[in-house]
């Protein structure tokens, strides 16, 4: 055996493996740091280490971010800790509710640190109000003071610290958030008890909507299609929040923004990504979009071609009785606009098997007449449900595809028969629409489908408890003025025609001034009970369309876009001359793509590759590509 190693000696070893200890640390810890990046409008998703970035919980959040036209990427609790990562790179990072409820104390801390620094912080919810035991943090969340107020009063209120209440806020909040009319109702002035002492707004009418004179104080409330009233749960916060509400609830506030030293903080006290996995994904979506382009003037992706406003325009024909009233829209010039969607139910049976009042499109003449003007005219022709309306839409669930399936094969077929055309899109009688529908849909070339769920939304691909419906499959949610989608709905209950006037024309502003695209519906006795207001709708857009703000689309028009657009890869990066640089590229073309820059961009743009429209639209300015598979274009910061 060797003689034993001398005290000094094992020093001057020590001294001389430092470099290389030192060394390897180093290049684990850079091996932990995202990709280096020159790009200038990424966000971050901040994310557990036990969660992989490819999850289907972290997948939905990058899904509904491309949807907004925005850059998400998840960052890693240990990529964000790294002594050698330099947060201030991220332009802002959103902390989600349910997927990031615990953290570390060192976690909070650098979340602090990097607000204070000057970064942006999107704050949801639950996330980090639980400690590494999975347990409330005594007293309040830990995120207290960025949020502004004191929140997660676990140890005070134990149960009742989430509370469910309506929500609600001002005009303009609901305006900024790119709420649409009719999901947002006028409040009445007195309160109504909501348990534990707390009293939350009520709504004044189920058809109050804003109005020019409404003075600041006017307060609207979030409503649900079918039912009005609508509750979601926020922490109880307690004293005066330092920064602007956004939206109040019972337990107190329930979204605001504030600044903290150098940096700025948007709370959301709602669970957003919870309600996005449980089809109720507007407001994700709406703050997501006001936390990038608001607040961060990012720029982004547009959702519709050449970002003009755009409407889908749904009509549902399922019954004999429909055709008449289908026929007297045909001869009012109805069809003269559009292309709308225009889906049938072609059975010869409605309510069940042998009661005669279906269409039986393959042995009426008429109908198939009115089908070929219309395809004539530039609609498109679909598929409501499956063969016998309310049989099919009354009796489908998650687990009869074996048995109903072959209804909706039975419908396509003869529709197809009809139009000697193939099904693109797909509406869902009573609404009714379960998962393996889209799966079955998407597998025979359907891409397109009217959706109830979703309310409110553009046209999304929808995730049901971390399950997305299809690869290439896009719902086009259902827009509603209160509980009311349909204009046949709105007659039944006797809503007065200047206020379902008043919502279509808002709806077409809406598309118009946001540059969004979102679907409106009706059966054909809609136009017979409420035409006067259907006439001053479309009288209105086409007013909108000569100035170039407004386009009528069918599902699978925009359906194309919108898969096209998927395919697009752009980013924004620092040049080495202090500019910026848009660059994008795709397989195909980039033609009728559109990116929207803040109008502080100041428009010093120069064209450094491709074909590109460069459009100033007052409070923002569009750059809309040619037909090129790769653009790329210069401008200041």
């Amino acid at each position: 055996m060797g003689q034993p190693m001398k005290p000094i000696a094992k020093r001057l070893l020590a001294v001389a493996l430092l470099p290389l200890l030192f060394g390897s640390m180093a290049a684990y810890m850079h091996h932990r740091l995202p990709p280096a990046t020159q790009e200038t409008d990424t966000l971050a998703l901040l994310v557990p280490d036990d969660i992989a970035g490819s999850s289907a919980d972290v997948r939905e959040w990058l899904d509904a971010a491309s949807e907004e036209g925005i850059h998400l990427s998840a960052l890693h609790d240990s990529e964000f800790l790294n002594p050698l990562f330099q947060p201030q790179t991220l332009h802002g990072i959103i902390l989600p509710d349910t997927l990031h409820r615990i953290c570390s104390d060192a976690l909070i801390g650098a979340l602090y640190d990097y607000v204070r620094a000057g970064g942006a912080l999107m704050a949801i919810y639950d996330g980090c109000t639980f400690d590494l035991k999975g347990n409330f943090t005594r007293s309040e969340s830990r995120l207290s003071g960025l949020a502004g107020v004191p929140y997660a009063l676990y140890e005070k209120y134990r149960t009742e610290s989430i509370h469910d209440s309506s929500v609600w806020g001002s005009a303009k909040t609901m305006s900024d958030l790119e709420v649409p009319p009719g999901i947002y109702l006028r409040g009445a002035g007195s309160a109504r008890e909501t348990g534990g002492g707390l009293r939350a707004i009520a709504l004044k009418k189920e058809d109050s909507l804003p109005h020019a004179g409404d003075g600041e104080g006017a307060q609207f409330v979030l409503v649900r299609y079918l039912y009005g009233d609508l509750e979601y749960p926020t922490f109880r916060t307690e004293g005066e929040y330092d920064g602007t509400v956004l939206l109040r609830g019972a337990a107190g506030i329930a979204a605001g923004v504030r600044r903290e030293r150098a940096g700025r903080v948007l709370f959301a006290n709602l669970p957003l990504g919870y309600l996005q996995d449980r089809t109720d994904g507007l407001l994700l979506h709406s703050f997501l979009h006001y936390f990038a382009t608001n607040l961060l003037r990012l720029p982004y992706l547009s959702s519709v071609p050449e970002g003009t406003g755009a409407l889908v325009f749904n009509w549902h024909v399922d019954a004999a009785w429909a055709i008449p009233a289908l026929e007297r829209a045909e001869a009012a010039g109805i069809f003269n606009d559009g292309p709308f969607s225009i889906d049938f139910t072609a059975g010869p049976d409605v309510d069940f098997f042998g009661d005669g009042k279906g269409i039986n499109i393959a042995h009426n003449p008429a109908a198939q007449r009115l089908i070929r003007k219309l395809l004539e005219r530039g609609h498109d022709v679909g598929a409501h449900g499956g063969w016998i309306h309310n049989y099919f839409g009354l009796n489908l669930n998650d687990n009869n595809q074996a048995e109903f399936s072959k209804y909706i094969q039975m419908n396509v077929d003869a529709i197809a028969q009809v139009t000697g055309r193939s099904v693109k899109e797909y509406s869902a009688p009573v609404g009714n629409h379960p998962q393996w529908v889209s799966q079955y849909l998407e597998q025979r070339g359907i891409l397109s489908y009217y959706f109830s769920g979703q309310s409110g939304m553009g046209p999304t691909q929808v995730y049901r408890d971390h399950v997305r419906d299809g690869e290439n499959m896009w719902a086009f949610p259902v827009q509603h003025l209160g509980k009311y989608a349909s204009l046949e709905e709105m007659s039944d209950d006797q809503l007065d025609p200047a206020i379902v006037t008043e919502w279509l024309t808002a709806m077409a502003d809406y598309v118009a001034r946001n540059r969004v695209a979102r679907l409106v519906y009706t059966h054909p006795w809609g136009f017979d009970e409420m035409h006067e207001p259907l006439m001053a709708f479309l009288g209105h857009v086409r007013e909108l369309e000569r100035a170039g703000l407004f386009r009528f689309y069918s599902m699978p028009q925009m359906t194309t876009f919108l898969n096209a657009r998927r395919r697009v890869r752009w980013h924004v990066g620092r040049a080495g001359n202090g500019m910026q640089v848009l660059d994008a590229s795709t397989e195909g073309t980039l033609d009728r793509q559109t990116w929207i820059f803040p109008a502080s961009s100041g428009g010093s743009f120069r064209v450094l590759q491709g074909k590109i429209r460069i459009h100033n639209a007052g409070d923002r300015w569009l750059l809309t590509a040619g037909d090129c598979n790769s653009i790329q274009v210069e401008f200041s910061p």
